[in-house]
């Protein structure tokens, strides 16, 4: 018998409609990234949202901050096949009436390993002050915005919380999908697979010279090559050697897979679930508007219990947290921006919220 095509079931998350809103591309020239030990860029482009209305004075500002191998401009990039984008997501609400109109910015701070977690490192450069000193001024003095949120996904989500607790003058609220939190069970359980790839490798050094010389079949997040590229670009920001720029030490030894208590030290203390229990950071917290953390079921980082404890910890403290687990992995990250987007909004300009 025939088979009839249901059309009439498309949604608008799985077949985007034509956007109301308009993307923007600027080449933003960075001081904080000139002559950064890499040699990476120095200019970059920064995508910017406008909402249908093409109005933007007073208009609450999100700071979309990407996961590692992410850059703004992919946000703005055509949507695969039966997906969505964050922005399409974000321009779908407004049209919907669910949430105010919003202008989005998402910076590039890409690095030649991949990425910079947002934060300034002697080996990396200057990404948050880039982020905070330069893109994030250059878009509220162009187009006038109001308050600002921050937002993301995996590493993105990391940068969310920790930009928001370092800088609870200028973020007011934050959102964290997947983020990097609870660095013992997003990161340690791969230290010896990456300490077997290295080693088999001839060293980090033989390593990177061959994966920045050569395309990498197969790249993705389970390929042993990119994972151990993954952890050196982490190390190249949690614990960098400041008396040699552009050098990094990673937190285990080379020889006999011993974790290095005094780097891996180093790595905790960026740990959002570490931060959150010190002071400044935990004033910081209480002092924002509004945090939400959140985590697949089946997360395959461990990055839904990573939230759970960060919730936990910031709770403990008399932070107000909000953290949910939904059914999914890592991967399956645009839907949550119809519940992060939200509650963002409506945490910063209630008033204007629908």
């Amino acid at each position: 018998m025939p088979i009839r095509v249901p059309t009439e079931s498309r949604t608008e998350e799985v077949f985007p409609a034509e956007m109301g809103g308009s993307i923007e591309f600027h080449d933003v020239e960075s001081d904080a990234l000139r002559d950064n030990p890499w040699g990476d860029p120095h200019v970059r482009t920064v995508t910017v949202y406008l909402p249908p209305s093409g109005r933007t004075e007073g208009t609450p500002l999100l700071l979309l901050l990407s996961g590692f191998t992410g850059a703004g401009w992919n946000h703005a990039e055509r949507p695969l096949y039966l997906r969505s984008t964050r922005i399409r997501r974000l321009d779908a609400l407004i049209r919907a009436g669910r949430v105010p109109e919003a202008v989005l910015v998402a910076p590039d701070c890409l690095t030649s390993l991949g990425g910079s977690q947002y934060l300034n490192s002697t080996a990396t450069g200057r990404y948050e002050d880039h982020v905070m000193d330069e893109v994030l001024p250059w878009v509220e003095s162009r187009y006038r915005t109001g308050p600002v949120a921050a937002l993301g996904t995996s590493s993105g989500g990391y940068g969310s919380l920790v930009l928001a607790m370092r800088h609870p003058d200028r973020i007011r609220a934050a959102a964290s999908n997947a983020g990097d939190a609870y660095f013992e069970y997003c990161y340690l359980p791969e230290f010896p697979g990456i300490f077997r790839t290295l080693r088999g490798s001839g060293g980090p050094e033989a390593h990177l010279r061959r994966l920045l010389g050569t395309p990498t079949p197969g790249f993705g997040p389970r390929n042993p090559d990119v994972q151990a590229l993954e952890m050196m670009a982490y190390a190249s920001c949690y614990s960098p050697v400041e008396s040699d720029p552009g050098t990094f030490e990673l937190p285990f030894d080379l020889e006999t897979g011993e974790i290095r208590s005094e780097v891996w030290a180093r790595w905790l203390a960026w740990d959002p679930v570490r931060m959150v229990q010190r002071e400044p950071y935990r004033d910081a917290a209480r002092r924002l508007a509004y945090i939400y953390v959140d985590g697949g079921a089946a997360d395959e980082y461990g990055l839904d219990v990573g939230a759970r404890i960060f919730a936990g910890a910031a709770r403990r403290g008399g932070v107000a947290v909000d953290f949910e687990n939904f059914p999914g992995s890592h991967f399956d990250s645009v839907p949550r921006y119809d519940v992060m987007v939200p509650r963002l909004l409506r945490a910063i300009v209630p008033e204007r919220s629908a």
